[in-house]
């Protein structure tokens, strides 16, 4: 049963209007085209909406990158009858990387001991400090090993994959990460792949760097809800991607003087990375 329109946030609302409608075929708009349609078109089968129930926890740690989590959380939470909730190690206010430069903090709705056990997806997404902090964190690795084992799938954005790699989530697992940090997972025992999202079977999906969790949480989508579903969010949230410089966010096609710039500048920070992952096999008891 869908929830009283008392609930519904804009966004829901408006998607339920306008997946319903198109799903019906109810407006007067559907009824002329359907009219002008041809006879195999018209006789043929209507888009269906797969309606769900998905348990989802998005975990949330100090100085996360807020638009790892923030990108898939659009499209996810888009799903009616979806859960969707930030999970942390307390119920108090988590602070976003930069949240002390005018940022933004998240309040998380779970606890590490409060989290269902039965989850259909339990995503972590990824950073620079907070990240490191978080893949030396006993208490966090714990919750991932065990929430992780029991979930259907187990998903990442950017160096995410490193915490779940540091939680010994990825042994022997095609995986991806942040371009600058795709070589680190051959640490954890996976293997590194270079695309924008990679599913390993249906348990583990890992994103690339930052924007590509938007990618990644449309593609969760259709994936839970099917492609008319997916089409609908998609319009929905007007994701139609027009960057200043094509091609000029992925280190293969991007201008090689700006690719250089960066490497050379995070070279500290990979090795920050290897260290951390150091640490945790020492933390978690190396899972």
């Amino acid at each position: 049963m869908n929830p009283p329109v008392s609930t519904l946030s804009r966004r829901e609302l408006l998607l339920q209007l306008s997946l319903l409608s198109a799903a019906s075929g109810l407006s007067a708009a559907s009824s002329r085209a359907a009219e002008t349609a041809s006879k195999d078109h018209l006789h043929g089968p209507q888009p269906q909406l797969r309606m769900g129930s998905e348990k989802i926890a998005i975990l949330v740690y100090p100085e996360f990158t807020a638009l790892d989590a923030m990108g898939p959380h659009y499209p996810l939470a888009g799903m009616m009858g979806a859960s969707v909730q930030f999970v942390a190690k307390t119920l108090d206010v988590v602070p976003a990387e930069g949240a002390s430069r005018g940022g933004f903090c998240v309040k998380p709705q779970l606890t590490f001991e409060s989290c269902p056990a039965d989850l259909d997806l339990l995503l972590v997404p990824g950073g620079i400090k907070g990240t490191l902090a978080a893949m030396q964190d006993k208490a966090t690795l714990d919750f991932l090993a065990d929430r992780g084992a029991k979930a259907k799938r187990v998903g990442s954005v950017c160096t995410g994959s490193l915490v779940l790699g540091a939680a010994g989530l990825l042994k022997g697992r095609r995986a991806t990460s942040h371009w600058q940090t795709l070589s680190l997972l051959r640490d954890v025992g996976a293997t590194p792949v270079a695309e924008r999202f990679v599913f390993d079977g249906d348990t583990l999906v890992t994103a690339a760097g930052v924007s590509a969790g938007l990618d990644l949480g449309f593609e969760l989508v259709r994936r839970y809800r099917g492609d008319f579903y997916a089409k609908g969010v998609q319009l929905l949230g007007e994701y139609d991607p027009q960057p200043p410089f094509p091609g000029g966010g992925n280190p293969r096609t991007a201008d090689p003087l700006t690719v250089k710039m960066l490497d050379e500048m995070h070279v500290p920070l990979v090795d920050m990375f290897r260290q951390a992952l150091e640490v945790a096999k020492a933390v978690s008891g190396k899972r």
